[in-house]
């Protein structure tokens, strides 16, 4: 994989025009009497890196499933530039330009790289099945285009040498990128990785770590993160948003989260604000992973 993904690649461009702002106002989510978001709001600016960390059972993933349309959300609205996504089904938010690369991969182990990819082109393309299978001329060329572009997002994450493959035969790192790209293959406005190197090795981590800079670095996409591996967090957000219990207790810098009194508390059970708090989370952080901790023994099993 190159150094810096995409250069030389082609897949500097989107379709959807600017990376937009993603607002989550005030989102409340419930399943019967369990409150699984309370209040929550953040804002992703365009083109940045936004991590939304806390330990298993704070919400995490709820908050993605609201904000793909997955979940409905109880109160609250998600708004993609100046669009509300709120109530919207998720190929619709998806056609809007928000993509997502799932933590438990969507993919047909059977088919090849390329094919899979493919699979993010279906709502950009105009041809039905009858004018596909019928080879008609202008449904060859839709066809060729959209190849084309997968080609230059596989290069762009590193894989244009295994297209032909099955996705079966690559490596966990390698089905996770292809997973990324398919995401891409979107051409989203922003891009929701779940826990994307979950799993991986600390050289997949990297190489997952550069795809992510190169995202909103070369193609300027807005990119919102969940993950448990704080070093990655800490080398690519530019600010991060922290869950505890379905709730938003802190949001800031890299710098500022790594020594908030609450972060502390929420990941470690210690006392808040104490110098030995703040010291075991800027270790935890330097060494990858922090620990649901003491403070999370009862937590609810929404992620």
């Amino acid at each position: 994989m190159p150094t810096r993904p995409g250069r030389g690649a082609g897949a500097t461009r989107t379709v959807r025009g600017e990376a937009a702002a993603l607002d989550v106002e005030a989102v409340t989510v419930r399943f019967g009497a369990l409150t699984a978001l309370s209040e929550v709001s953040l804002r992703a600016e365009p083109g940045t890196v936004h991590a939304v960390i806390g330990p298993n059972g704070a919400g995490k993933s709820t908050l993605f499933n609201v904000i793909s349309g997955v979940y409905s959300a109880s109160a609250g609205s998600v708004r993609l530039g100046g669009t509300t996504l709120t109530g919207l089904r998720p190929h619709r938010i998806t056609a809007l330009g928000v993509g997502r690369a799932f933590q438990n991969m969507a993919a047909s182990p059977n088919e090849s790289v390329e094919e899979n990819i493919m699979l993010g082109r279906h709502l950009l393309t105009r041809s039905g099945f009858v004018s596909a299978g019928l080879k008609l001329p202008w449904a060859v060329r839709e066809e060729r285009l959209h190849r084309a572009r997968v080609v230059e997002i596989a290069e762009f994450v590193g894989l244009g040498h295994v297209l032909h493959l099955p996705l079966g035969t690559l490596s966990y790192g390698d089905r996770k990128r292809v997973e990324v790209a398919r995401a891409l293959a979107t051409e989203p406005r922003v891009l929701l990785l779940d826990e994307p190197v979950a799993g991986m090795n600390a050289e997949e981590t990297r190489r997952m770590s550069e795809i992510v800079l190169a995202v909103r670095e070369s193609l300027g996409i807005t990119v919102l993160l969940v993950e448990h591996d704080m070093s990655m967090i800490m080398s690519v957000a530019d600010r991060i948003s922290v869950l505890d219990f379905g709730r938003l207790i802190a949001d800031g810098t890299p710098a500022q989260i790594q020594n908030d009194p609450a972060v502390i508390a929420a990941y470690l059970g210690t006392t808040a604000g104490t110098d030995t708090g703040a010291a075991s989370v800027r270790t935890t952080a330097s060494s990858g992973h922090i620990s649901a901790g003491p403070a999370h023994t009862t937590a609810p099993s929404q992620q």
